[in-house]
Parts: structure tokens; sequence; C-alpha cells
């Protein structure tokens, strides 16, 4: 007896699921890196030290397939990490007042299976760092805790947001025009100017 086209065609996709969910399950957390969320940043927040903003903030889903191959491969690999602190202005647009650029780069050494990782703050090299691990390569790469970026003068006055965004990677666009893949850009809430006496003031 032949079975029904609507019959076989429940079947088909009940069976493609269950396979599917098996692909899943078998996957290594690199081979899933492709299927997880768009990237972006988040927990951005800014406290005051002296004359400097302390900057926080981590890179979520940032790590896909194509990323993880470009590492192994032993090229430079990294994101670049806009920051930048604008004064609020009611009637016109908001003025920029300091920006910065972060720039985290990893290369892996086959030989001692081992990442090194360079930062580069407005293209001058300021630290490095060597890592064993992918999930240390990770964090490494995508997580910054109280990061001195930006000098706000006292006598800068109104309301300020700080706002920060990646560049994930370099594309070319209809095979001829060249672009950049960023992530949308993540902002605090408007902040009053930091006072330096006192205990730092924390803004997210």
């Amino acid at each position: 007896m032949r079975v029904p086209w609507a019959g076989r065609l429940i079947f088909a996709l009940s069976l493609s699921s269950v396979l599917g969910a098996d692909v899943v399950a078998a996957q290594s957390p690199r081979e899933a890196a492709v299927r997880n969320p768009k990237a972006g940043i988040a927990a951005l927040s800014v406290v005051r030290d002296g004359a400097a903003l302390l900057v926080g903030f981590r890179l979520d889903h940032a790590f896909d397939a194509r990323t993880w191959e470009k590492i192994e491969s032993g090229l430079p690999t990294g994101f670049t990490y806009d920051i930048e602190v604008r004064r609020l202005r009611r009637h016109w647009f908001d003025k920029r007042i300091g920006v910065t650029r972060l720039q985290v780069v990893a290369m892996y050494n086959a030989l001692t299976r081992e990442y090194l990782v360079n930062f580069k703050r407005d293209g001058e090299l300021y630290a490095s760092r060597g890592v064993t691990s992918a999930a240390d390569l990770e964090h490494a790469m995508t997580v910054f805790d109280e990061l001195p970026s930006i000098e706000i003068d006292d006598d800068q006055a109104g309301q300020f947001v700080l706002r920060v965004r990646a560049e994930l990677r370099s594309r070319t666009r209809l095979g001829l025009i060249p672009d950049r893949v960023h992530t949308a850009w993540a902002q605090t809430r408007p902040f009053p100017p930091f006072r330096r006496s006192g205990q730092g003031t924390r803004a997210r």
C-alpha cells in the first residue's frame, strides 16, 4: 500500500529533526558556535579614576566557526573595539568628546600550542598575554573589567553617555566593495560629570 504524500512528508521531516538533533549533540562547542545568536556588547559599565574613565564590558557570541578556523590556521585574528564618550545635546547632534580604539589580536603557535594575545590602544602595543586553552583565549579577547580608556576634563558640563561597539571582521560586498562587520552600539544611561574626590561614581 502506498503511503500518502502528506504522510511521507511528515515522516521525512520527523526523521530529519531527529538526525539533526543527533548531529548538534555530537558537535564540539567550536562547531556549534556558528549557531550562536548575533554577536553584541553586554554588561557595559564606566567608573571615574582620576581623569580617566575605566570601562568594563564583554563581547558575546563573537567566536564562530570561521573565527576559530582562522585562529588555528596561525593567521593573526582579532577584534577592534570602538569606545567613545558623547555629551548629550537637546536640540542638536550629540557631541563626541573622547574616543579610543582597542585592538585585540591573537596568534596560535602550533609548536607550543599556545595563543599569544596582543593588546593595542590607538595603534600602540601596551600588553601581551599567553594562554593555552580556547576558553582562556575567548575570555582574554572578549571580557574587560575597568579598562582605562578615555579622559574627561572637570570643566565638562552636562550629561554624558559612553558607548562601545566591536568590529568583528572585514568582508567584500558583491565581490568588489570592501566592508567591515560591526556589532550594534551598546550605550550606558546618561550620567553627569564624574568628580575626582570621594568614591568613584559608576554608570551602566
